[in-house]
């Protein structure tokens, strides 16, 4: 992976840092898609600052189309 798409995936780990047990884990990137794997965490301070793996998708999703145009796709597999 290069630089452009590795500093979206460090501010998508900043975003749910707070969560206990979150995990974000590229997995590689074949044909435009980036596969990552995610675990939301929990966070028994803010319940709802806890993105959903839909929601890490969007998010992920906008931030590579303005840094990595050529990420087309983000696919989300499951930590558990």
């Amino acid at each position: 992976m290069d630089e452009k798409v590795e500093l979206v995936l460090k501010t998508l780990r900043m975003t749910v840092d707070d969560n206990e047990g979150a995990l974000v884990e590229p997995l590689g990137m074949e044909n435009g898609v980036l596969r990552v794997r995610y675990f939301e965490g929990t966070n028994a301070e803010c319940p709802e600052c806890v993105l959903n793996p839909q929601a890490f998708k969007e998010m992920a999703e906008a931030m590579l189309k303005v840094q990595a145009p050529y990420v087309t796709e983000v696919e989300i597999l499951p930590a558990r």
